[in-house]
């Protein structure tokens, strides 16, 4: 749950001290106007930081992970010990609400990488306090702030307590949530309209790992565990449904990561996708191979493991010991289907053409790239249920993809709408590429295979391939009402199942309305939707007329930037010293209460460490 921003505790800087020359000592009553004019000058710097500070900006501290993976409560971080994927893990329920007092029985352990799922032990991490932000006040004073900006503001419930949250809806809305998009309308006669990210730096912002080929868990690959990324075509046309290829044009370098297409010299036919499969690794399945792996291989051969559908899986929120220890191990089992691919290709022919695809339920969403001219036509084939694939174009437009060379795409379909960047830029596409959905959002088949890449006529090579995902947010309402009502580990078990799980989650899911907002009134949302208190959550011991809402008058600011998320130790193999006696002990030390420490001592800082520069960053 989401608790308050705590302001950030700012510390004075001592007064210099003033040396004394011989020719001072000798002249007290110069030495007393330079000393009137320092007193003055302090005073003054002080002034004006406190006006600083009351109007245009103020530090805050982020305790929870209500907006990870944007901004990191109290956590750990690690590297997989399996593949390498660096992630945090969220630790605020080590400590006793509202306080620094460190609850034993409630130490973060271990934690489940996002990549690959292995489990790494983490019982000696330290954990590190939240970011620390700066909040721009300024803005608030001559306007709104943005849809999609990430504010402060006092929390309605409790008005001396600040909240961090990402802005959703605006005054006079309507909101609506449902399979985690969220919807808005201003006349209850208009239909909802989905809320896009206009500012494209936002949308990418809170893109979240599925997985990337860049760090493959070798060993359980090593022990017969299939490959995500491998050579399939499309069963039959109308069929979105995919199959492995023995025989391809593909030729596959798994040490490299680096994928070779050699299509210039083939007859057309169908295409020969490189396509991504979501085969995750169980616990189970981990703790067979390092108990048995002889076993592990032959379970491998007589029973390969399937793809399942994408959900909204969160490391932050996956972790053994804590409060919440376990409860999200099944909790992430809804399906998202808006995704982000990017990758690296170097095109190795002067004409032909090179397709992207990103599925989504009945369609197949494209970009087809002409090598020759630079073209880049962006369209859709819709399957079901046509009795043959009915394709619609969205728009054609120029790029940088021209000739042979290397190139870096990256390729969206993220709230209804089709994006592409080339070479770190995004082609402007207007609003052409913003579709109606179709009669059936279900999931298919395809979506177990829902990421490709082919060719025709030509000769290239890919690799850095990176698929992510976007926000789910979840249509939970206060008093217990939840998206889905049904059993939730039933829900996740069947994602290897999409027929299966769309009935499932039909017959058991709900979508939520939150009533019309007044003229000044704003509906916000967190990143971390599965454990964020916000909008949606509220209650209403303020008998407010709109519960979700924050007033205007609630507002605080903008959130700037982190100006300091944590130091990085070094010395000691990276985890610093921790002084455990005298009085410098309560500052490197967890406390259970004033003045004690539990039996296992737990560090809290090291020294040395170095600045984290790598999240200073501007927060979208």
């Amino acid at each position: 749950m989401a608790k308050k921003i705590e302001k950030a505790k700012l510390k004075k800087a001592p007064n210099e001290q003033v040396e004394k020359s011989n020719a001072e000592q000798e002249q007290g009553k110069s030495r007393h106007n330079e000393m009137r004019d320092t007193i003055e000058s302090i005073i003054i710097a002080l002034v004006f930081a406190f006006v600083f500070r009351a109007y245009s900006a103020e530090a805050f501290v982020i305790p929870t992970g209500s907006m990870a993976p944007t901004l990191y409560g109290r956590h750990k971080e690690l590297h997989c010990a399996e593949c390498g994927v660096k992630y945090a893990v969220g630790a605020s329920d080590e400590l006793v609400e509202k306080t620094e007092y460190y609850v034993p029985d409630y130490k973060v352990t271990g934690a489940f990488c996002p990549n690959c799922r292995y489990y790494t032990n983490l019982q000696d991490a330290m954990p590190f306090t939240g970011d620390r932000i700066i909040v721009n006040k300024f803005p608030f004073d001559y306007g709104d702030p943005g849809r999609w900006d990430v504010i402060v503001f006092k929390y309605p419930e409790a008005s001396q307590t600040n909240y961090i949250k990402r802005l959703v809806g605006l005054p006079g809305e309507e909101i609506q949530i449902s399979r985690g998009d969220v919807y808005a309308r201003k006349n209850e006669k208009e239909p909802f309209q989905i809320l896009r990210k206009d500012n494209l730096d936002k949308q990418l912002t809170v893109q979240q790992l599925v997985y990337d080929d860049d760090y493959p868990p070798r060993e359980i690959l090593e022990y017969g565990w299939p490959e995500r990324w491998s050579p399939m075509q499309q069963v039959k046309p109308v069929e979105t449904r995919f199959e492995d290829l023995k025989q391809s044009a593909w030729e596959l370098d798994r040490e490299s990561r680096a994928y070779q297409f050699k299509g210039a010299a083939g007859k057309a036919g169908k295409l020969e996708w490189l396509r991504y499969q979501h085969i995750v690794p169980r616990q189970s399945e981990w703790a067979l191979l390092q108990e048995n792996p002889e076993l592990f291989t032959q379970t491998m051969l007589s029973s390969p493991p399937q793809s399942r559908l994408i959900s909204d899986y969160t490391a932050y929120n996956n972790y053994s010991g804590g409060s919440s220890s376990g409860l999200f191990t099944y909790d992430a089992a809804f399906w998202v289907g808006d995704l982000t691919l990017s990758f690296d290709v170097e095109i190795q022919s002067e004409t032909g053409e090179f397709l992207v695809e990103l599925m989504r339920g009945d369609r197949h969403y494209r970009v087809r790239f002409d090598v020759k001219t630079g073209q880049a036509r962006l369209y859709f084939v819709e399957d079901f249920p046509n009795p043959e694939p009915v394709e619609t174009e969205l728009t054609t437009v120029e790029t940088d993809l021209k000739g042979k060379g290397g190139y870096s795409i990256m390729f969206a379909n993220v709230d209804q709408r089709l994006c592409l960047w080339v070479n770190g830029s995004a082609v402007d596409l207007g609003t052409a590429t913003e579709y109606q959905p179709p009669v059936s959002p279900a999931p298919r088949d395809g979506d177990l295979a829902p990421a490709g890449v082919t060719g025709v006529g030509i000769d290239f090579t890919v690799s850095h391939l990176m698929l992510q995902r976007d926000i789910y947010y979840r249509a939970d309402e206060y008093y217990q009402n939840q998206e889905y009502s049904g059993d939730r580990r039933h829900l996740w078990e069947l994602l290897w199942d999409p027929a299966a799980w769309s009935r499932q989650y039909e017959d058991h899911r709900q979508q939520v309305r939150f009533d019309k907002m007044s003229d000044d009134e704003f509906f916000v949302l967190g990143d971390n939707s599965a454990r964020s208190a916000d909008s949606r959550l509220w209650g209403n011991s303020r008998q407010a007329e709109h519960r979700h809402a924050v007033p205007r008058s609630a507002l605080v600011g903008k959130a700037f930037m982190i100006y300091w998320p944590h130091g990085i130790p070094f010395m000691n193999d990276g985890r610093g010293y921790s002084p455990s006696v005298g009085p410098l002990k309560r500052f490197f030390y967890h406390q259970t209460r004033p003045g004690e420490y539990p039996d296992d001592p737990y560090a809290k800082l090291s020294v040395p460490f170095y600045p984290n520069v790598s999240r200073m960053k501007r927060i979208r």
